[in-house]
This record gives C-alpha cells, structure tokens and sequence, in this order.
C-alpha cells in the first residue's frame, strides 16, 4: 500500500463532530491530508477549523467549495483565516459545483465556467499576495479590496476541482493543484496528463511540484461485502450526466461504456435497484476503493503502481 503520507482522507457526507474527530484519526495514523467537503451536510470551513485547531501537521483542505457559493473576497477573508489559524496547513479547494447547486440553491447563474473560475482564482490570489486587488472579470469583478491579514508563508495553495478536459487544462494552467474524483486509472492516463501537460504548457510552466490528486469512494468492511456496497455509488456516478458529464466519460475510458449505458436506461426507467444490479464487480472495482481492510490495500497498492 501506499505510504499513508502520499494519501488524503475526504470526510464525505459526516456530522460535523466526527469529521472533526476522523481528522485528528488521520494525522495519528499518517496521512498526508483531511479534505472536508461543502453540499448539503456541512460547510467546509467550520469544522476545517475545528480540526486545524485540534491537529499540528495534517494539511486541511477545502474538499471543495463552490466559487458561486460566496464572494470572492469572502472566500479570501475564510481561507486567510483559516491559513492562519493552521499555521500555514490550507488546501484551498475550489470548484464550479453543479449547475443545480449553483442556480437552484445559491441563486446565482451559472456560466462560463472556465471563465469564472479564472477570474475568481485570480482575484483570490492576488489577495493572498497583499495586493489591493480590482479585477474587471468575465464572470467576476472585484474593485478596491485588500487582504488586511497577516499571512503564513508560503500562501495556501490553491487547488481546482476538475473532472473535464477544460478544467483540468486550466487548473495545469493557473493553480498549484488539481483534485479529481471518480477518475479511472484509464481516464487519468489518456485525459487527465494530457491535459495538465497542456495547461502547463500553455503558461509556459513546469509540473514539478504541482499535486494531482484524485479521489475514490470508499466503503470498508469486515468482509468483502464492501464491494457490492459500493454498486450504488458507481451507479450515481455513472449516470450523473447533469452534473458532472466526466464521470460517464471516465467509466468509459475504463471499458465500461456499455455498462454505464445499461445502467442509465434503468435510472430513466426508475429502476434504480435494476440499476444498480446492472453494475459488474469488475466495474465497481474499477471505480471505487470497497472491501475488507485487507483488501483495499491491495487496491491501493495496485493503483498507485499502475499510476
């Protein structure tokens, strides 16, 4: 398995309590980082704090909050703030989320997202740095603001969500990290690379020290029932063509196409239990970490070997 240092822990869908108490678990045990996620069953930034307050050396990470979910100079104040209080541990994840997050909750229009996130990583950047920022953007605008914050050095990194081409080209371009998820080893060698090395590229800049991360569901078990646990999760992911195009995308380019179309047809259908048995072992092995504590070492390893 891999060395516990090179792995981050995403606290997905948990009582704010025990993500805070999951974080300091997984500093004792190692690991490199406690990602702490932003939809519907906590904030990010509460109980990141919480637990950057409780821990010395784990890294937090903002696991990922929606650039149309607050202002920009909001984002900038939480995030310096949060920088400080960790002692220079943030992992400032951010990403477009869903148009149904975006419209349907936050009120805000959702459009070019390519754009709006280079705008708001630009503006969230420059306030890091001291400036006094204004920012005539094509989706964002910012006049007169300055950080008034005294902040560890270096900055906290900045980390863009990205499952499509576009995105993962932009986040190669302009931030100092990438955070995936439901990726295929397949999909991550013939589209994520490619696409981070055309970034890069297109700024004339290196990858030596850039962080690619990707993330797996995981489901852990006495046994290896885990793996057909996780069948619900392929299916959700496999089919959530509204949301994230890239995750079907990804079963595909590791030889699940035609699966990912039957399951689809079912979900249509409203059959979601006949969709869910539509999905192979081999397809939920694939795509997501499941089994017995045993188990997914090997899956780990075997992935990390492969990557």
């Amino acid at each position: 398995m891999p060395e516990a240092s090179q792995l981050g822990l995403f606290l997905t869908a948990l009582p704010a309590p025990m993500a805070i108490d999951f974080a300091g678990r997984a500093e004792q045990a190692g690991f490199r980082s406690a990602w702490f996620p932003e939809i519907t069953f906590a904030d990010s930034f509460g109980p990141a704090t919480a637990a950057a307050m409780q821990t010395e050396r784990i890294e937090i990470g903002t696991g990922v909050v929606g650039i149309w979910s607050r202002s920009a100079v909001t984002m900038a104040l939480q995030a310096a703030t949060l920088h400080q209080l960790s002692h220079g541990r943030l992992l400032l994840g951010l990403g477009v989320q869903a148009r149904g997050y975006v419209e349907g909750w936050h009120g805000q229009r959702y459009h070019q997202p390519i754009e709006a996130m280079r705008d708001f990583v630009t503006i969230v950047r420059r306030a890091f740095a001291g400036e006094l920022v204004t920012h005539e953007g094509q989706v964002f605008t910012v006049r007169n603001f300055h950080l008034d914050l005294e902040l560890p050095s270096p900055p906290p990194k900045i980390v863009i969500a990205a499952n499509g081409p576009r995105m993962i080209e932009l986040a190669g371009e302009i931030a100092d990290g990438m955070v995936g998820w439901y990726q295929s080893l397949d999909y991550v060698r013939d589209v994520t690379v490619p696409a981070l090395q055309r970034g890069a590229a297109r700024a004339g800049r290196s990858l030596d020290g850039f962080d690619a991360t990707v993330g797996f569901p995981a489901v852990i078990t006495p046994d290896d029932s885990g793996l057909a646990l996780a069948k619900g999760q392929v299916m959700m992911y496999a089919t959530a063509l509204g949301s994230a195009p890239a995750y079907l995308e990804s079963a595909r380019a590791a030889g699940f196409g035609e699966d990912a179309e039957a399951i689809g047809e079912r979900v249509r259908a409203g059959d979601l239990r006949g969709a869910v048995d539509l999905v192979p072992d081999e397809m939920a092995d694939a795509m997501v970490m499941a089994g017995s504590a045993e188990r997914v070492p090997r899956v780990s390893t075997a992935i990390s070997r492969r990557a």
